[in-house]
């Protein structure tokens, strides 16, 4: 079995109690994939982040996957946050994590290619994470205000894992209920286009 497959095994894994746990205690696993545990004792803002440090997080976003899940959006939910270990600073006397999502992309690509995921599959996990912080970015709460370069982005193949990415991400989070209304927000603005 390659370490590729051996990580999938846990990904797939029916019960998110047990995805988290094959995580948080198999060693092969911490031997295979490195940047994902420099997220341990890596600080998240608590108000954003109660459940505390961004392994954590990234556990509980891998939890909170659908049964059966898209193997890209699996791979995007373990590695949305690994650039965190690269960029978080303590500024002004809260904690940050500027750039976390370019960072965690070009991260999240050296890892796959180093474990042979096929190109284009690599390249989509790349995507979400590169964008899995848009929302924030855009504030938009009306879809008039979208604009042309939006609506195409909203177009994208991609996009409705991305907001599936969104939804556990925020549900690992402690369920934010703003971040949970942006994605409803989004998927209805993708459900116009039909």
């Amino acid at each position: 079995m390659t370490d590729l497959e051996y990580v999938e095994q846990s990904l797939f894994l029916p019960s998110g109690k047990e995805r988290m746990e094959a995580f948080l205690e198999d060693e092969r696993l911490r031997s295979i994939l490195p940047e994902v545990y420099r997220l341990e004792d890596v600080p998240q803002p608590p108000d954003y982040h109660p459940e505390g440090d961004a392994l954590i997080h990234s556990l509980l976003t891998v939890r909170h996957l659908p049964e059966d899940p898209d193997r890209r959006l699996a791979w995007a939910a373990l590695l949305h946050d690994v650039g965190k270990a690269l960029v978080t600073r303590e500024i002004d006397g809260r904690i940050r994590a500027f750039g976390h999502d370019r960072e965690g992309a070009k991260l999240a690509a050296k890892i796959l290619n180093r474990l042979g995921m096929e190109e284009r599959t690599a390249a989509d996990v790349e995507w979400l994470i590169r964008n899995h912080m848009f929302a924030l970015s855009w504030q938009i709460e009306e879809e008039e205000k979208l604009t042309r370069r939006q609506w195409r982005f909203i177009e994208d193949r991609r996009f409705p894992l991305l907001l599936d990415l969104m939804e556990i991400d925020s549900l690992a989070a402690g369920g934010n209920p703003v971040k949970l209304e942006q994605v409803d927000f989004y998927r209805e603005a993708r459900s116009l286009l039909g």
